[in-house]
C-alpha cells in the first residue's frame, strides 16, 4: 500500500513526457515523495560532481562524471542532476514516461546518456556514494562502446557449483580480515583452489563468470573503491558485500557483486607486481589470474584441509537440503512454464527490471524471473510469479490466462500485460498455447 504522508506538492518547472520528446509546461505543482526531497538529492550529485573525474581517471583513465537520474518506483517521479541538453537550469523534475523501465543502470533518453537510480537512494553515505559510483562505472562502458553480455551462470544453481562458490567467498573473507601478508597469502591460495576447482568441474564457468565479474564485478569494485573513505573502510564494505550474497536465493546472476570487490581490493593492496592491474581485467583478464600472478602463487589443489578451514562439512550439508528444496521449485516452475498452456511474448526491443539474486534456471530452456517488469515493442508485462526468459533472450513466457484481455489490459495469474494497440494473440502450436503477435501491416489503397 503506497502511503500517502509522504509526498509532499513542491513547485517545479513540469514537463510533459513522451518516450522520445518532451514539451515545457507552465510552472506547475509536482507530487514529489518526501524520500526524493530534492534538496537532498542535489547535495549528493554536488558531491558526486566533486570528486567523479579525478576517481574515475585514477582507476580507469577516464571521467566517471555523468548526469544523473533518480526515479521513485511507484510514482515515477524523478529528479536529475541536469535538463537535457542543456535546455533549462537547476535540477529537473518531473514524470519519467511508462514506456521507461525504473532500474540501476545506464538509460539513453532524450538525448542523454543518463546514470539512472530507482530511489530513494541509500541512507549510508559510502553505500549512496558507491551506487553512484558503480552506475557511473555502467555508463562509462557503455558509452566506450563495451557491450555487456551478461550470462546466467547455471552451474552456480549446482550443489557443487554453489558450494565451492561459498568455501571462496569465506577465504576471501578471511582474506580481506588480514592485514598479515603470510597469512593473507593462505587465505587467497584456498580461495583460488575453490575457484579452479569450480570451474574445472563446468566446463562453461570460466567464460560465464568472466562475463559477469568483467561487468557488475569491475562496477561493484568501483562502488567500494570509492565509496568509502579509507581501506579499512573499503574492507569493511566488500565484507558487508560476502556476508550479504549469501543470504540471497540465486548466485546465478548476483555472484560477482561479492567477488569483483573482494578480488579488487586485494589486487590493490598486492603490492607492485599488481600495478596495472584494472587496465589488465578491462583488456579481459580474469580477476583470479591476477591475483594469482600479483602474489606469486602457484596453481592451488583441492584439499580436504582447505574445505575444514572455511567449515565445509556443514556448508555441504546445508546445501544438500537447500538443493532438495530447490529441485521441488524448479520442477513446478517447468510444469508451470515449459509443459504449459502457456503465453508467449517475442523480445524484440526489450528493457527488462527484476532482482537479480532471485532467478532459477531451468537448463535449455532459460532462467525462470520470479518477479520483473519488461517493456518491449507489445507493451509491458509485469510478473510476480515467474517469467521464463529463453537463453538467447528472444522469448518470454508466462502461464496462460484464463481469459482474454480486456481493451488493452491482459490479466493472468501473476502477470499483468498491458497491450500496445494493434497487438493480439493466436493460437501456439501446442493445444492451449498462446503467442503474441504483432498487428498486420495493411497494403497501402491504390491509387485511381
Amino acid at each position: 500500500m503506497t502511503v500517502l504522508r509522504w509526498m509532499r506538492l513542491l513547485p517545479v518547472t513540469a514537463m510533459a513526457l513522451g518516450s522520445g520528446s518532451a514539451l515545457a509546461a507552465p510552472e506547475a505543482k509536482l507530487a514529489v515523495p518526501e524520500v526524493m526531497e530534492v534538496g537532498a538529492l542535489t547535495s549528493a550529485f554536488t558531491e558526486f560532481q566533486r570528486t567523479c573525474d579525478a576517481e574515475g581517471r585514477r582507476l580507469w583513465g577516464h571521467s566517471l562524471c555523468a548526469p544523473l537520474l533518480v526515479v521513485h518506483p511507484d510514482t515515477r517521479v524523478f529528479v536529475a542532476s541536469a535538463w537535457p541538453e542543456g535546455k533549462g537550469t537547476g535540477p529537473w523534475v518531473g514524470i519519467l514516461p511508462a514506456d521507461l523501465t525504473i532500474a540501476n543502470t545506464a538509460l539513453s533518453w532524450m538525448g542523454t546518456t543518463w546514470v539512472q537510480l530507482r530511489g530513494p537512494l541509500p541512507e549510508s553515505p559510502a553505500r549512496r556514494r558507491g551506487l553512484l559510483a558503480h552506475e557511473a562505472f555502467h555508463r562509462l562502458r557503455t558509452t566506450l562502446g563495451h557491450d555487456a553480455k551478461n550470462v546466467d551462470n547455471a552451474h552456480l544453481e549446482d550443489l557443487e557449483g554453489r558450494t565451492l562458490l561459498q568455501l571462496e567467498w569465506r577465504a576471501l573473507a578471511a582474506a580481506l580480515r588480514t592485514t598479515v601478508p603470510a597469512v593473507r597469502a593462505k587465505a587467497v591460495e584456498d580461495a583460488l583452489a575453490f575457484r579452479h576447482e569450480r570451474r574445472a568441474r563446468f566446463s562453461s564457468a570460466a567464460t560465464e563468470e568472466w562475463r559477469l565479474e568483467d561487468n557488475e564485478g569491475l562496477a561493484e569494485y568501483t562502488g567500494v573503491a570509492l565509496g568509502a573513505a579509507d581501506a579499512r573502510g573499503r574492507r569493511a564494505l566488500a565484507l558487508e558485500n560476502l556476508e550479504d550474497a549469501v543470504k540471497r536465493s540465486s548466485f546465478v546472476r548476483s555472484f560477482a557483486y561479492a567477488s569483483g570487490p573482494a578480488y579488487g581490493l586485494l589486487l590493490d593492496e598486492a603490492g607492485a607486481r599488481a600495478q596495472g592491474w584494472r587496465a589488465r581485467a578491462l583488456a579481459g583478464a580474469d580477476l583470479g589470474g591476477l591475483l594469482q600472478d600479483a602474489l606469486g602463487l602457484s596453481a592451488p589443489a583441492p584439499s580436504p584441509e582447505r574445505e575444514a578451514r572455511h567449515g565445509g562439512a556443514a556448508l555441504r550439508e546445508a546445501e544438500r537440503e537447500r538443493a532438495r528444496l530447490a529441485q521441488a521449485r524448479a520442477e513446478a516452475l517447468r510444469k508451470k512454464l515449459v509443459e504449459g498452456p502457456v503465453l508467449r511474448l517475442p523480445l524484440m526491443r526489450m528493457r527488462i527490471q527484476f532482482n537479480p539474486g532471485e532467478l532459477v534456471p531451468l537448463g535449455e530452456h532459460g532462467t525462470v524471473y520470479p518477479g520483473a517488469r519488461i517493456v518491449d515493442t507489445w507493451g509491458s508485462l509485469t510478473v510476480t510469479s515467474g517469467v521464463l526468459l529463453s537463453s538467447d533472450w528472444k522469448m518470454a513466457t508466462v502461464n496462460a490466462p484464463a481469459s482474454g484481455p480486456r481493451e488493452a489490459r491482459w490479466e493472468g495469474e501473476g502477470w499483468v500485460l498491458e497491450l500496445a494497440p494493434g497487438w493480439r494473440a493466436s493460437a501456439g502450436p501446442r493445444t492451449g498455447d498462446l503467442v503474441l503477435q504483432a498487428p498486420e501491416v495493411s497494403a497501402p489503397a491504390p491509387r485511381p
